[in-house]
């Protein structure tokens, strides 16, 4: 009688990984707290008004992009081709966020907040880390930096015309307001400037993405599946094994 082979155990690394991306997904969920959205009491906050927050959107996607890549993970399968543009968006969105709320809302002096650690400073820098240290499997095309500029123009005609439907005119951000920066220009000015660091961001995680330890980060995580980019093969190399073929 032979002896079963002992079963093989995944590695730990995918898991470990897999369980710090949904802790912070959950992290984050929580400290955005949706249910805000309806304490009409709240009049930042409340009415639906905390999802026309860029904070809020971007936030939420990189959620999306922490459960599905944990999930994938845990299930020891890559999520996808589409999960890596979902991925891709939620850094440049992310890295927008805190510049911007870096540069243009931060109040000197203001106390300490959780929220605003979490959403505008922390999110931000796990997220642009989280992409440099593991790339997409396979290079995203220039392309993308275009497709990720949609959701950005999508919220901005959001945030306009809630603002020009509501009873108060509330917008967001004073940047998105004429009366604070001297009229529909201003906010041109504003939009099209936040709009170009958005394009120039995505070019950056484009170039940042095609990083050569990518393949080894994926043969790591992703144990037992073969990822879409291949590394190169040295001409000589490919040669030989012509030849010996």
């Amino acid at each position: 009688m032979v002896a079963a082979p002992p079963a093989r155990t995944g590695p730990i690394l995918p898991v470990v990984v897999a369980g710090v991306l949904l802790l912070v997904a959950t992290v984050t969920f929580v400290v955005v707290d949706p249910l805000l959205a309806w304490d009409d009491a709240n009049p930042l906050l409340g009415r639906g008004r905390l999802f026309l927050y860029f904070t809020t959107q971007s936030n939420l996607l990189a959620v999306a992009a922490c459960v599905v890549f944990g999930v994938a993970l845990a299930r020891g399968r890559h999520p996808g081709r589409a999960a890596e543009y979902l991925r891709g968006l939620a850094v440049v969105d992310m890295a927008v966020t805190g510049i911007v709320a870096g540069a243009l809302l931060a109040e000197p002096g203001a106390p300490w907040s959780l929220s605003d650690f979490v959403l505008h400073q922390a999110m931000p820098v796990l997220m642009v880390v989280w992409w440099i240290a593991a790339p997409p499997a396979r290079s995203l095309p220039v392309t993308a930096a275009a497709l990720w500029l949609v959701h950005p123009a999508i919220w901005t005609a959001m945030a306009l015309t809630y603002a020009a439907e509501s009873s108060d005119h509330w917008y967001p951000y004073f940047f998105l307001d004429p009366a604070e920066v001297g009229g529909w220009g201003g906010v041109a000015v504003f939009v099209a400037v936040i709009h170009l660091v958005i394009v120039v961001l995505g070019l950056g995680a484009i170039l940042a993405g095609r990083a050569r330890w990518s393949y080894a980060v994926w043969r790591v995580l992703w144990h037992g599946e073969q990822p879409d980019r291949v590394p190169p093969t040295p001409a000589g190399l490919t040669g030989a094994a012509q030849r010996i073929e």
